[in-house]
């Protein structure tokens, strides 16, 4: 089975207030778009391997799979391989996606056993972002950004930029003080807006601490703003992006910075509300990577 699991952005983020467990209380508005990861899944001894060497231990999907385990009450017999497309600590939620797209495939492969609100509840546990991806589309994310409430917006194409800089959301987090946090915020004044092309309301705090402490995405955040982008980084960063279509001159501009550049738009959920699959053949995979065979 051959899955694509695709990227996120945060069409801006608010730091509402700081819990008592140590989270920060956030709205956000996700939107899935064209930015994949492709993964493979088989029968067998339970296995997960990534292109990049992530160590099985600490992927979020065999963490994912291992909840789902006890969730099940049996051992899964599944072998999992990630071709990571999506840059690692940029924001663009690659690894809560990963999880979504095997959670909800295996689930399939077994007959669905587990209800939608049990892979919520298993996706959450890894992951905040998780649970969005179960959805997929667009959606207001609320809480840790794991309560998700989908929402309606037009299509939209992005330029998204990589800097080539891994970010740690929880460094970017412990800056967080007062002066970031918006605790009176007009939810459906942000919505309206952004159903009406209006992105000047857009803002993320979360992502102006991660420019001024990472030089690599302040440049970014500034050269873009200097050709008259409204400019946001996403999540926690380290990808930056603005509404729009990509030029050639910033095209050759990015890659004489070494910056890796894609030119992506939103994804739709399905009529479900439900994230759709986005399943295709496996034998572009066989042909390249050969002990991992999607033939049983």
């Amino acid at each position: 089975m051959e899955l694509l699991s695709p990227a996120k952005l945060n069409l801006g983020l608010w730091l509402l207030k700081k819990r008592k467990d140590g989270y920060h209380e956030i709205f956000t508005i996700f939107q899935a778009i064209s930015l994949f990861d492709r993964i493979w899944i088989k029968e067998g001894p339970l296995r997960v391997e990534t292109s990049n060497g992530i160590p099985q231990e600490e992927n979020l999907v065999y963490k994912a799979l291992r909840l789902m385990e006890h969730f099940l009450g049996k051992e899964l017999e599944v072998q999992v391989f990630i071709e990571k497309n999506i840059p690692v600590g940029s924001g663009l939620g690659g690894g809560s996606s990963n999880v979504a797209t095997v959670l909800k495939a295996v689930n399939e492969m077994l007959g669905n056993p587990l209800s939608f609100e049990q892979l919520l509840e298993i996706a959450s546990k890894v992951s905040s972002d998780a649970p969005f991806f179960l959805y997929g589309g667009s959606a207001v994310g609320k809480g840790r950004g794991d309560e998700i409430y989908p929402i309606e917006l037009p299509p939209f194409k992005f330029v998204v930029i990589y800097p080539q800089v891994q970010v740690s959301t929880k460094m970017v987090y412990s800056l967080v003080g007062p002066r970031e946090l918006t605790p009176d915020l007009d939810d459906d004044k942000i919505i309206d807006c952004l159903r009406r092309g209006e992105f000047e309301i857009l803002s993320n705090e979360l992502g102006k601490l991660c420019a001024e402490v990472v030089p690599q995405v302040g440049e970014v955040l500034r050269f873009l703003e200097s050709l008259g982008h409204k400019a946001l980084v996403s999540g926690s960063g380290s990808a930056v992006f603005f509404v729009g279509e990509l030029e050639d001159r910033l095209k050759k501009a990015c890659q004489l910075r070494g910056w890796r550049v894609y030119q992506v738009e939103s994804l739709g959920c399905s009529s479900t509300g439900r994230a759709p699959d986005f399943g295709s053949g496996g034998s572009w995979f066989e042909s390249r990577h050969p002990s991992f065979s999607t033939k049983k």
